[in-house]
């Protein structure tokens, strides 16, 4: 038995439990589309107590078979702080500017810190992946769902 595992396995199920308790206070009428605003939740709740027991039969059962031991793999500076800060500041960032820039700028931007993030330099490169990433997104909303998400506040799109 391994004892992180079964922890985490188990910390799974208690989110789980929260996400099953927290659909009683959902309204159970209709939504958009013909689908109760609780069925997503659901899917999210049952699919984390899944996740959860596997995880914890595994760690029960003494962990993943044929893995090398965890601890002789780990990297001597394991953690990303400045990486972890660019990722967060395009998270801040993009909530703070998705009212002014819109959707497609700010996840843009949101794009580009990511990227810096985990290590990429290609600024251009990045800005074009997150364009060709977040236009067809809010085409899909503002056209296929029908959900209007300003395209350029700032410009009165």
């Amino acid at each position: 038995m391994k004892p992180s595992h079964v922890a985490i396995g188990v910390a799974v199920l208690a989110l789980s439990l929260f996400f099953f308790l927290g659909l009683s206070g959902i309204s159970g009428e209709e939504g958009y589309a013909g689908l109760s605003p609780r069925f997503v939740p659901t899917l999210v709740a049952v699919g984390l107590a899944v996740c959860g027991a596997l995880l914890t039969w595994q760690g029960v059962r003494g962990g993943l078979r044929n893995m090398p031991d965890e601890d002789a793999e780990l990297p001597n500076a394991p953690h990303n702080f400045k990486g972890f800060l660019w990722v967060a500041g395009g998270l801040v960032l993009n909530m703070a500017l998705i009212g002014t820039l819109g959707f497609v700028f700010s996840s843009t931007l949101l794009m580009v810190c990511v990227a810096r993030g985990y290590g990429s330099r290609r600024i251009v490169r990045d800005v074009i992946v997150g364009l060709c990433l977040t236009l067809p997104m809010w085409a899909l909303f503002e056209f296929l769902l029908g959900i209007n998400l300003p395209l350029l506040p700032i410009a009165g799109f």
